[in-house]
């Protein structure tokens, strides 16, 4: 298993984790914030894009 480091400037809303990332996962739109730096992450780690850490206003 492997760690993504994300920096956001607050934490991400748990019960909204799971959608956001589906959502990026299947290339649909997510407003931006929290859940969309973390999911977004996931997304490009999962299909190979990952660019290491990444910190992105919200």
């Amino acid at each position: 298993m492997t760690d993504i480091h994300v920096n956001v400037d607050q934490p991400p809303e748990p019960g909204l984790l799971r959608a956001a990332i589906e959502a990026a996962l299947a290339g649909r739109a997510w407003p931006d914030g929290p859940e969309a730096a973390v999911a977004r992450a996931v997304a490009d780690h999962v299909t190979g894009t990952d660019h290491g850490p990444r910190s992105r206003p919200c």
